[in-house]
């Protein structure tokens, strides 16, 4: 709030909080009040230059009264960025407002554009010229003219000094669903549409006042006329797609990329490209071994769809190579095998054998022994004819693999998951899969590294120092990942040792012994012995196991609040268990925080989820300490900072007033509540203080209490039944007390008027109702 000698009543605080709320956050006085601000705080019927008179009265910079002057209720629509008269505001000094902003403010309002502009230029926001508006607007201009994927502010809109693109139109007509499966049905909706953004004052594209239907063909990916489209001008042009093209339309394809330049396409093809393409070519730019490919200029895996195209062709792999060459292709010179067949397509395939990037092997590279073997097991013959043939196709960094045939028991061994199936290991053996083979096969480390090592594995990595002598399926299981295994050399992350201790039900401890048992050095340490139920809860993002894990420092403390609630069990023991689990916070526990977070200030559960005042001061008098220290460790805490009121100091009997039952603990009064009549007598019961001290001391602690002068503990059956006592009592109300009381109808009328309240004015009989018989045996 601004530094300011005029008291701020509610009004005050209303119209200078930012939601006009009355609570923070408050306007900044060094900025300007935008309009919208001032408009939406006089509400309907309310005096805008009243509103902006009292802001510059309590300091603010507020609109000028010449602009307050001519202010009506809907051009908070106009102010507003949203359009829907509501902050965010525009802002004086923003730049001019986008041509969309005047178009959809001109439709909501129910006004015209040219109007809607000058008047924004009035209010201190320059808006393009009048005169260059239409004279009408509906829902169709404002959504053509939006951002594909508007967000707030300006960038809702296009731009309105850029040339509208093709693409921008072609995407509006996909979300909206006006595209035709006939591309001349398409370009009737592209001429609509061009139709009407020069209406609205937005320039044209040349690729967008150029189109043509077959154009719509050039730029889809299928080549169809349909989506989806080459939109992005900026990514390559395949040259199959030209080459495509040119033969489907009997063009040249030189032509072809003349007019993909022509519609704004700027990485193309290298040319100059053949004069015309045959069918017959272009069956040569694609294969549909493995799903659909298309060979692109400068593709790395040439040889394979060489290889591919031959088979389905006939053809040689020279022959296939030579005309690739013709049509653009940079094909490297190289020996070429002079016959393939579809078996040789399966064993340069790696795509679901290796558990690697890629679906070729690189005639440039070295082949994984894993490869070889699985090839040789799936061909039923030996490893010797495997890496005879992939020498014949031209891979010359091959593995010196001993000849032998593959056993189920081999497959076994070298496939990731231990089952004979694909992904294989390539070349690497992980120490985690070390540990699962010998776990499988009930030796140790040792002679499993060595039956790798007879399969020519040679790269297998192993912890510093001494193997265990054996492995058992526990200790397996515990370096795996789910992505992988762990490694010898690097960290164990804490999560994996709490995930397999809470997997298990042991303590982190222990996985973390048996984690160096297994050769693992780098292990967190010291960790608790004990498991905890809520391990999982604590340890992940938003305290919901499953999800990501959380940072192992500065964890937040808003974070141990759900993370207890969740766990059911209290803040203070979430906390400690964080801390010995090698977590840091961005607080350090206490033991009084288990008073100060239990619901009855004992330590123990029910644990709280906000603060209340009663609250603070039941945990202040429990712990010995004062309010305000209980109140700043609460919002160290995570539980935000309950605003004490200016009560004089805090009494003795605070909590018991505070609470509802009057007994010193939960429920509490709501914040600001009205205290009922009845409350307060219990509580002057309770205390031996007089109502009107009770209805005081209320009012001090933040809360109200309507006390008339003459109310005292006689009025307790009363208050029962009428319990606010600002408002008329009817009839009906004044016999339910008579069968409380048993007062006649005549002084319970006269005790209400001495309370000061309405009652008819009738006149009330002063018999006392016959006592309620007993009833019988």
């Amino acid at each position: 709030m601004p530094n300011t000698p005029i008291p701020l009543d509610d009004h005050d605080r209303h119209i200078t909080s930012h939601e006009l709320n009355a609570r923070a956050p408050w306007l900044d006085p060094a900025q300007p009040v935008t309009l919208g601000h001032v408009l939406r705080a006089a509400g309907r019927g309310g005096d805008p230059g009243a509103v902006g008179s009292r802001l510059a009265e309590l300091g603010y910079r507020a609109p000028s009264p010449e602009q307050m002057d001519t202010l009506v209720g809907n051009e908070l629509v106009l102010l507003s960025r949203h359009t829907n008269g509501y902050p965010p505001w525009l802002l004086p000094g923003d730049s001019a407002c986008p041509r969309g902003h005047v178009l959809e403010a001109a439709r909501k309002v129910d006004r015209r554009p040219a109007d809607v502009a000058a008047r924004l230029a009035e209010l201190g926001h320059p808006a393009p010229a009048p005169d260059s508006f239409p004279e009408q607007v509906d829902h169709e201009d404002c959504y053509l003219v939006s951002a594909p994927d508007a967000g707030g502010g300006d960038e809702r809109w296009i731009a309105d000094d850029a040339p509208v693109p093709l693409g921008h139109v072609l995407e509006k007509l996909r979300r909206g669903g006006r595209l035709s499966k006939d591309p001349e049905g398409t370009m009737s909706a592209i001429a609509s549409a061009r139709e009407r953004l020069t209406r609205l004052g937005y320039p044209i594209a040349p690729e967008l006042a150029e189109v043509t239907a077959d154009d719509l063909v050039l730029i889809s990916r299928g080549l169809d006329g349909l989506p989806p489209w080459l939109l992005d001008q900026d990514e390559p042009v395949p040259l199959h797609h030209v080459l495509r093209f040119a033969q489907a339309r009997d063009r040249d394809p030189n032509e072809v990329l003349a007019r993909l330049r022509r519609l704004g396409f700027h990485r193309l093809p290298r040319g100059p490209l053949v004069g015309s393409v045959s069918r017959e070519e272009a069956g040569l730019l694609g294969h549909t071994w493995g799903g659909p490919s298309w060979l692109a200029q400068d593709d790395p895996d040439w040889f394979p769809h060489l290889l591919a195209v031959a088979v389905d062709t006939g053809k040689t792999p020279a022959e296939v190579a030579d005309r690739l060459r013709a049509l653009g292709y940079p094909l490297p010179e190289q020996e070429l095998p002079p016959a393939v067949s579809e078996s040789d397509l399966a064993l340069v395939s790696s795509r679901y054998v290796l558990d690697a990037p890629g679906s070729w092997l690189s005639r440039t590279d070295p082949v994984p022994v894993g490869h070889i073997l699985h090839s040789a097991h799936v061909r039923g013959t030996d490893v010797a004819s495997v890496l005879a043939r992939l020498a014949e196709l031209g891979h010359t960094r091959l593995p010196d693999v001993p000849d032998r045939h593959v056993t189920d028991d081999d497959l076994r061994l070298i496939s990731r998951d231990g089952d004979g199936g694909t992904p294989v290991l390539g070349d690497t053996v992980p120490y985690g899969r070390l540990l699962r083979a010998a776990a499988d096969s009930g030796t140790g480390p040792r002679d499993a590294a060595d039956r790798y090592r007879e399969l020519c594995y040679t790269d297998i990595l192993l912890p510093d120092g001494p193997l265990p002598e054996s492995v058992t399926e526990r200790d397996a299981g515990l370096v795996a990942t789910g992505t992988g295994w762990l490694a010898p050399h690097e960290p164990v992350p804490l999560p994996h040792v709490v995930r397999r201790a809470h997997a298990e039900g042991v303590g982190p401890a222990d996985v973390a012994r048996r984690l160096r048992a297994l050769g693992y050095h780098d292990v967190p340490a010291p960790l608790p012995d004990t498991p905890h139920p809520g391990d999982l809860i604590m340890i992940s993002r938003n305290a919901e196991p499953g999800n990501p894990d959380i940072p192992s420092t500065g964890v937040e403390a808003r974070h141990v609040v759900r993370a207890a609630a969740l766990a059911k069990v209290g803040p203070h023991e979430v906390a400690a268990r964080l801390v010995s689990l090698g977590y840091t916070l961005e607080f350090t526990p206490h033991p009084d925080d288990a008073v100060i977070t239990s619901e009855h200030a004992d330590g123990r559960a029910p644990w709280v989820w906000r603060t209340d005042l009663g609250r603070v001061l039941l945990a202040a008098k429990v712990l010995g300490r004062t309010p305000e220290e209980i109140n700043d460790r609460c919002e160290e805490l995570g539980y935000g900072r309950h605003e004490l009121p200016d009560a004089g100091g805090f009494e003795e009997d605070d909590v018991l007033l505070l609470s509802e039952e009057l007994n010193g603990r939960r429920p509490w009064l709501s914040p600001g509540s009205t205290a009922s009549p009845g409350h307060v007598l219990r509580a002057a019961g309770a205390t031996g203080r007089s109502p009107r001290e009770i209805g005081e001391r209320l009012t001090r602690l933040g809360h109200t209490a309507h006390v008339p002068p003459a109310l005292d503990a006689r009025d307790s059956g009363l208050v029962e039944v009428v319990p606010d006592l600002r408002r008329p009592a009817g009839v009906a109300e004044i016999l339910a007390v008579v069968s409380r009381t048993d007062a006649s109808p005549a002084e319970v009328a006269a005790r209400l008027r001495e309370l000061d309240v309405e009652i008819p004015d009738l006149a009330y009989p002063t018999r006392r109702p016959a006592p309620t018989p007993a009833p019988l045996p």
